[in-house]
């Protein structure tokens, strides 16, 4: 298995709305061959700035890149050229998985 993991900080108060963004259900994401599932996780903060990983499995990396490379994702990040990111987004990040095998 192989697993995308977005991680993205934002200002306190304002994970319910990148929550919101990535917990839509039915896109094309959720269409592609090898696509498993999608979770995204709020980290449990008291205060200050707020954590929100979205972590996407994939049958495979070539899964994974298979949409990295799809037309309609690339158009999606396309249409998106030019526009700021919100400024309640400090950072993010993308990191990239896969399950060790533990079978020798």
């Amino acid at each position: 298995m192989f697993y995308q993991i977005k991680r993205i900080v934002v200002k306190e108060g304002f994970a319910n709305q990148v929550v919101e963004r990535f917990s839509k259900r039915g896109g094309l994401l959720e269409q592609q061959a090898g696509f498993i599932d999608k979770q995204v996780l709020v980290k449990k903060v008291r205060r200050g700035d707020e954590e929100v990983m979205v972590v996407v499995r994939w049958e495979s990396e070539e899964d994974w890149k298979n949409w990295e490379m799809s037309p309609e994702h690339i158009a999606g990040h396309k249409a998106r050229r030019g526009v700021p990111k919100p400024e309640y987004i400090l950072e993010s990040s993308q990191d990239l998985y896969y399950t060790a095998n533990s079978e020798g």
